[in-house]
């Protein structure tokens, strides 16, 4: 086998990155999920006319790309209500009051698409694997950024491989920007360690275009690197503050606090508000523990779904030799992936499409792979067995999250539900959709249960709705308060047959 190999470690280091491009674009065809038709038209108006708005013959060059029978209403909906003139013609669409119809999201995505996209159409070929381009070449970057960090090209195979089993290929051939966002955001925390600030600047600044809550990391990256320099070198915090804080320092982080900020100018500039998604999709008072809680441990969604060893790894550190020396630094990365979750706990849509985990989720682990990638190149050798039972552990958590969708709950939590009902407790939006098998069911006169309303096991339901109680209490019933924990807008569950106040009956009635 070595024979076959070339002969130096740039060489072997190319053939991997051309066999990554390789499978990627050959084996696998983009995926038209998530954000897939408001990304898709945003890059076809921007290799159309070199701009954002949506226009007619753009959602023509749509129906001709994707004629699938699901489009077909989008593109009827949206075509009749830009015609007539809608502020929102269909969802993730809004018109702007200085004329034209917009995506809801930032452009960067589409527009780094939109070059490739022009010449794979033009030549015939499949021009959504634009968007493949775009996500190989992030990580191809951060390829490069695991070699300068590792200085071994196994060791660069092993990180990108565990990246890519840790959600990567959940969303690789996804014509959305997480791939994109999770890569450049690996590899800017590596070039901050590396002492390249303008490029980590860069990278991250073009993410953060995309996930808003990435402009964090003009605060963070100095602090790990200080930390990062005081644990790895012995010096005093003095020292390390003064090594890691010089203008280059103070100036990429500006650069990628301004990059972060230029969505917020197009949003001003388009719809008048800092951002339209904000407005439309986020509820401030959904930002609570709970949700904390299912963001990182939710036993379909979170980030546990697809980072078991990574996390695992994480605990481990905190108790390893030199554990100590090196908690500051932990604890940093730790706070920066807690920054970029808060945010994300407002979404109004909890339970959206997703590969297993959720999207916010699978980037916001990037500063704990981040630890556990420096941590394990600072230890002299890892046996080659344990590696590979890492790998083996991640691929099977991949076939795992592709097992379901987000409108069907996964095996593990059937299993909690089916044996231990009260040691699972989701966000209602997760339950209620998933049950139900509907993406947006959830309405608060419905009444959900597991496995159904006759024998329940776990029941959800709405606390302010009459309909409800009557649902499972009778006419004019009512379930006794209880001890449970109400969830915002007034969600409780139930673990077994509903407990009804003196006097009323139990129904047994579907709603």
């Amino acid at each position: 086998m070595q024979r076959f190999l070339p002969a130096t470690p740039l060489g072997r280091l190319v053939l991997f990155l051309v066999l990554l491009w390789f499978a990627a674009l050959a084996l696998t065809r983009p995926s038209k999920s998530g954000d897939f038709q408001e990304y898709a038209l945003m890059t076809i108006a921007l290799a159309n006319h070199a701009s954002p708005d949506i226009r007619p013959e753009d959602i023509a060059v749509s129906e001709r790309l994707s004629p699938e029978i699901g489009f077909v209403e989008i593109h009827r909906q949206l075509r009749a209500g830009m015609a007539r003139g809608d502020k929102w013609p269909f969802p993730g669409f809004v018109g702007s009051e200085r004329g034209g119809h917009y995506a809801i999201h930032f452009l960067a995505y589409s527009a780094l698409a939109a070059v490739p996209f022009k010449i794979l159409d033009g030549f015939g070929s499949p021009p959504f694997k634009a968007f493949q381009f775009v996500n190989l070449a992030a990580l191809t970057i951060l390829v490069l950024a695991l070699y300068r960090f590792s200085g071994s090209v196994g060791r660069t195979v092993f990180a990108t491989l565990l990246f890519l089993l840790s959600g990567g290929l959940l969303y690789s051939n996804w014509c959305s920007p997480e791939f994109m966002t999770a890569s450049a955001l690996l590899a800017a925390l590596i070039y901050t360690i590396l002492g390249r600030p303008y490029l980590a600047a860069l990278l991250a600044g073009v993410a953060a275009m995309q996930n808003p809550p990435l402009v964090f990391f003009s605060v963070f990256a100095p602090l790990i690197r200080i930390a990062y320099i005081r644990a790895d070198e012995g010096l005093a915090w003095s020292a390390a503050i003064r090594h890691v804080v010089t203008r280059h320092t103070v100036f990429a982080s500006v650069l990628q606090a301004g990059l972060a900020a230029l969505p917020v100018v197009y949003n001003y500039h388009v719809w008048g508000v800092p951002s339209i998604i904000a407005v439309l999709s986020t509820y401030p008072p959904f930002i609570t523990p709970a949700r904390l809680v299912s963001f990182y441990f939710d036993l379909n969604q979170g980030m546990i779904v697809a980072f078991p060893v990574v996390m695992l790894l994480v605990v481990f550190q905190l108790f390893a030799r030199g554990g100590r020396r090196w908690l500051p630094h932990t604890l940093l990365a730790l706070l920066f992936s807690l920054a970029l979750a808060i945010p994300s706990l407002s979404t109004v849509n909890w339970n959206s499409g997703a590969s297993g985990v959720m999207r916010y989720a699978f980037w916001g682990a990037m500063p704990l792979l981040y630890l556990a990638l420096g941590w394990m190149q600072r230890a002299p050798r890892w046996p080659l067995a344990l590696l590979l039972a890492m790998l083996l552990v991640q691929a099977g958590m991949v076939k795992y999250a592709r097992s379901y969708h987000h409108e069907k709950l996964g095996p593990l939590p059937l299993f909690v539900l089916e044996h231990f009902p009260a040691l699972y407790e989701p966000e209602p939006e997760i339950f209620f959709e998933r049950i139900t098998g509907e993406d947006g069911s959830m309405h608060p006169d419905r009444v959900v249960a597991y496995p159904e309303l006759r024998h329940p096991k776990k029941i959800l339901f709405n606390v302010d709705s009459a309909a409800a109680h009557a649902a499972l209490c009778g006419p004019d019933g009512r379930v006794a308060p209880g001890d449970a924990r109400v969830h915002p807008l007034g969600w409780r569950y139930i673990d077994g047959p509903p407990v009804c106040a003196a006097g009323t009956p139990v129904s047994t009635k579907t709603p």
